[in-house]
């Protein structure tokens, strides 16, 4: 009882410290760029009035915010959120700790969504959103489903590791039909290069409005996976004698990683190690129960990608890095010590 006590008080402490954390790397994000915005600053832009003498200043600081960062920040903090949250889930199910959408296939799905938009002819609704982002989005679904559908046809069904096995396959797949269709598109590699580096210039309120709901449900989809997983903790022959439904799970943990990389990759491209580093540091930190991992996992996602698009936007200013080669430069020593070290069991 009293280790439980003191579990679910640390368990308390961390979320409010990554809560802290997280609106203080949400505000340095908004505030700084290639225009610096002090603290001061953001508070005048809701405090001065039109009839003040520094209205034409103030309006340009607005419109800084409202409409290119703001934007920006809360696709970069939602995407954190479920990179992390993906990670967490299929870490937990597959029970291997590389697992994330990338191993399963789903990463190469949206990446051949993204270079299919090269070749489909203007549409309505990109006006609105960037062919690139919507059938990024379209192909990770896609890609998640065509892995569900071939691994229920599989004489390995029972097996999660026939689900890897397939998404693999699946990965290499796309990921031809992807060099082909690049080779035939020579003139445009450059936007589609910087978009598999990860990165979200340009992005903004229609990116927003279109992922917002997306975004919402994956969450939730990513919390109701919690009680799943730690019943699969103790294997999953053992979770079928205390009532889980395997099948049925498995069709929810390739929903939930689907939808959040359809998401993740919609809004700024492939981003790679926050989905596989934030769990684990949790797990380092803290504990394994999916209760407590599951949403320490999803703030401190929000909080690395978040600081590490800030960097990306400041370190060679005013040239603007790629957020995933940032990503990629904290995630990788990180992965190296965890090998080396004798404290990463999972």
């Amino acid at each position: 009882m009293k280790n439980k006590l003191l579990e679910k008080q640390k368990f308390v402490i961390l979320i409010i410290s990554f809560i802290i954390l997280l609106l203080v790397s949400f505000v340095v994000s908004v505030c700084v760029g290639s225009q610096k915005i002090s603290l001061s600053e953001l508070i005048n832009i809701f405090s001065i009035k039109k009839s003040d003498g520094i209205n034409n200043k103030i309006s340009i600081l607005k419109n800084i915010i409202f409409q290119i960062r703001l934007p920006r920040s809360l696709l970069v903090m939602f995407t954190g959120f479920v990179l992390a949250g993906a990670g967490c889930v299929f870490q937990g199910f597959f029970r291997n700790p590389l697992s994330e959408p990338g191993i399963m296939g789903i990463t190469s799905g949206s990446t051949l969504g993204a270079v299919f938009s090269l070749v489909v002819p203007n549409l309505f609704i990109f006006k609105f959103l960037q062919p690139i982002s919507f059938f990024a989005f379209l192909g990770a679904l896609i890609s998640g489903v065509i892995i569900f559908l071939l691994s229920k046809k599989s004489n390995g069904y029972t097996s999660s590791s026939s689900v890897i096995l397939i998404g693999t396959a699946l990965g290499t797949f796309f990921s031809s039909i992807t060099s082909i269709i690049l080779l035939s598109k020579q003139n445009q590699l450059h936007s589609i290069y910087v978009w598999l580096l990860g990165s979200f210039s340009g992005k903004g309120w229609n990116e927003f409005y279109f992922l917002i709901f997306p975004f919402i449900i994956s969450i939730i989809f990513i919390f109701f996976s919690g009680r799943f997983l730690d019943l699969l903790s103790v294997g999953e022959v053992s979770a079928q004698t205390l009532g889980l439904d395997i099948k049925n799970t498995r069709l929810f943990i390739l929903l939930t990683g689907s939808l959040c990389a359809s998401c993740a990759v919609c809004a700024g491209g492939t981003i790679g190690f926050v989905g596989l580093i934030s769990p684990h540091i949790i797990r380092i930190i803290f504990t394994s129960k999916h209760k407590y991992l599951i949403p320490l996992s999803i703030l401190l996602g929000g909080i690395i990608l978040l600081v590490s698009d800030t960097v990306a936007r400041i370190v060679l200013s005013p040239i603007e890095l790629p957020v995933g080669v940032i990503t990629s430069l904290l995630g990788s020593p990180f992965f190296i010590s965890l090998i080396f070290s004798k404290q990463k069991e999972f």
